[in-house]
C-alpha cells in the first residue's frame, strides 16, 4: 500500500540507506516522495545517484518539504538536530526517531511543541529486509502515527508496539541480540575448527545451520522446546551436548547478560 506522504531522513548512514531501499522496494513511496538530508555529502551523492531520491540543502528543508520524518543519526547529535529543525516541524507532521536511548518525552520537550512523536528501535537486520523493528508512541501519536510507522518499518522486517517502558527490554533483546547470535555462531565455528574442521567449512556449516534454524523456528507454528526435541534423541549427541549447556549454567548466563544490557540501557536513557 502507498503513503501518499513525502518523507524526510536526517541521517542516510547504513541504518538510513537501509531503510529508504527497503521503502523503495516495497513501494511504500516512490523515490520522488523521499527526501534525504546529512552532513556526509558523499552519502547525499550516493542516495541521489542510486536511489533517486531528492536531496535537501539542509535539514530545515527537508522538514519543511516532508509529512513525515525520521531522525537516523547518531544519539549525541538528536538535540542539536532537534534543536535546528524545531521551526519547521509542526503539527500534523510526523517525527519518527531511531536513536537508541533517546526517549519521546526527550523530544517533545526539546521540540516544545505538540508533534506526534514515534520512537524506533530497529537492529542491524534491517540491512538484509530481516529487521526487528519495536515502536512506542509518544503522548501526542495516535493510532494512525502508529500504523504508518508499521508499515515504514515492515518495509525492512517484523515490527511491533510495546509500551515505552520495555524500550530498554526491547535494546537488551532485539537491539543487542544480533550480537550474541553472533558471538555464539563464532563460538560454534571454533569449536568445529578444534574438532579438526577447516575454518572455512567450519564457518558455512555454522551459518547455514543458524539460518535454518532460525527459519524453521518462524516459519512453524511448533515451540521452540519441540523444536530443539525433534533434534535431541535419547542417549544422543545432541543430548551429550545440551547436557553440558545445562551443566554450566547456560540458561543463567543469558538471563543475567540480557538483564545487565537491560540495566545499561536504562542508564544510557537516563
Amino acid at each position: 500500500m502507498e503513503l501518499k506522504k513525502k518523507i524526510a531522513f536526517i541521517g542516510v548512514g547504513n541504518m538510513g540507506q537501509a531503510l529508504v531501499k527497503g521503502i523503495l522496494e516495497k513501494r511504500i513511496v516512490e523515490p520522488n516522495s523521499i527526501i534525504a538530508s546529512d552532513i556526509d555529502k558523499d552519502k547525499l551523492s550516493g542516495c541521489q545517484g542510486d536511489l533517486q531520491v531528492t536531496v535537501a540543502r539542509d535539514n530545515r528543508e527537508a522538514v519543511r518539504k516532508a509529512d513525515i520524518v525520521i531522525i537516523a543519526v547518531k544519539p549525541k547529535d538528536v538535540e542539536s538536530v532537534l534543536k535546528e529543525i524545531a521551526d519547521s516541524l509542526e503539527p500534523p507532521k510526523l517525527l519518527i526517531s531511531i536513536a537508541a536511548g533517546i526517549t519521546t518525552g526527550y523530544i517533545e520537550n526539546t521540540l516544545g511543541k505538540e508533534v506526534a512523536v514515534v520512537r524506533v528501535m530497529p537492529n542491524t537486520a534491517v540491512l538484509v529486509g530481516e529487521g526487528m523493528a519495536a515502536i512506542a508512541r509518544g503522548k501526542f501519536a495516535g493510532e494512525e502515527e502508529g500504523k504508518t510507522s508499521q508499515e515504514i518499518f515492515s518495509a525492512v522486517g517484523r515490527v511491533v508496539e510495546v509500551k515505552e517502558a520495555l524500550m530498554n527490554a526491547v535494546t537488551a533483546l532485539s537491539g543487542s541480540g544480533p550480537a550474541y547470535i553472533f558471538a555464539v555462531m563464532e563460538n560454534l565455528i571454533e569449536a568445529g575448527v578444534r574438532e579438526g574442521l577447516s575454518p572455512q567449512l567450519a564457518d558455512t556449516l555454522v551459518k547455514q545451520t543458524a539460518l535454518g534454524a532460525a527459519k524453521m523456528a518462524s516459519q512453524t507454528e511448533e515451540k521452540l522446546s519441540t523444536l530443539r526435541e525433534m533434534v535431541t534423541s535419547p542417549g544422543g549427541t545432541t543430548e551429550a551436548a545440551l547436557n553440558i549447556f545445562k551443566e554450566k549454567g547456560l540458561q543463567d548466563i543469558i538471563l543475567e547478560a540480557v538483564a545487565s544490557a537491560t540495566r545499561r540501557a536504562k542508564e544510557l536513557q537516563e
